[in-house]
């Protein structure tokens, strides 16, 4: 049992660990965007759990950002970095979290 958990461990961590860059990197392109959109009144991030990114956006601009933000996080590792395994990015919507609906 010990022995079946560290090795459970050894084979997650690299796994969690390369998916919380791939979000860092994600977090700091999406950043950039904003910024050169000029966005920053009207996109405001909330939290980030996990593999998720909240945001606060204007709802004109829900449709623009989310394709925007799913291109850079599905494009922010080169296919041969991830051996042509595809990153795949949702998003949802809605005002609270019970209200989410995937877009």
């Amino acid at each position: 049992f010990i022995r079946a958990s560290a090795e459970r461990m050894a084979i997650n961590a690299p796994i969690q660990g390369t998916e919380a860059d791939i979000v860092k990197i994600s977090m700091n392109e999406i950043d950039e965007l904003i910024k050169k959109k000029k966005w920053e009144k009207d996109v405001c991030p909330i939290l980030n759990v996990h593999d998720e990114i909240v945001f606060e956006v204007k709802d004109s601009l829900i449709e623009e950002t989310s394709k925007e933000f799913k291109k850079i996080m599905e494009n922010v590792m080169k296919n041969k970095e991830t051996f042509g395994v595809p990153i795949v990015s949702e998003a949802s919507v809605g005002k609270n979290w019970g209200e989410m609906k995937r877009i």
